[in-house]
């Protein structure tokens, strides 16, 4: 698969980022904000979710980078890999996902 061309794609190409993208966001971003902050950090564009907004300043590319740098520390209560990583999973097998970002 080519390079994603939109956040649907991003997802499905890179759908072990997207659940950290989950998991670095604490549990704000559901999978589609996840694949939308990656795909927008992937191509060097602004993010205006009150997460990136907030915490990066707009910059989905650091956030992106950051969800990456920190995989290895993506455990435990809200930053749960595995847990992030299972709803993104779901999202992409049935289309389902939390009508809130965070699974607590």
């Amino acid at each position: 698969m080519a390079r994603p061309k939109s956040a649907s794609e991003f997802v499905k190409k890179y759908a072990r980022i997207t659940g950290h993208i989950v998991a670095e966001s604490l549990g704000y971003a559901t999978p589609t904000r996840a694949a939308r902050i990656g795909f927008d950090g992937m191509n060097g564009e602004e993010n205006w979710c009150e997460w990136i907004y907030s915490c990066y300043g707009k910059d989905a590319r650091r956030a992106l980078k950051n969800s990456i740098r920190n995989r290895h520390h993506h455990t435990g209560y809200m930053a749960e890999y595995k847990m992030a990583k299972a709803i993104v999973d779901r999202y992409l097998e049935t289309g389902e996902q939390p009508i809130f970002a965070s699974w607590f």
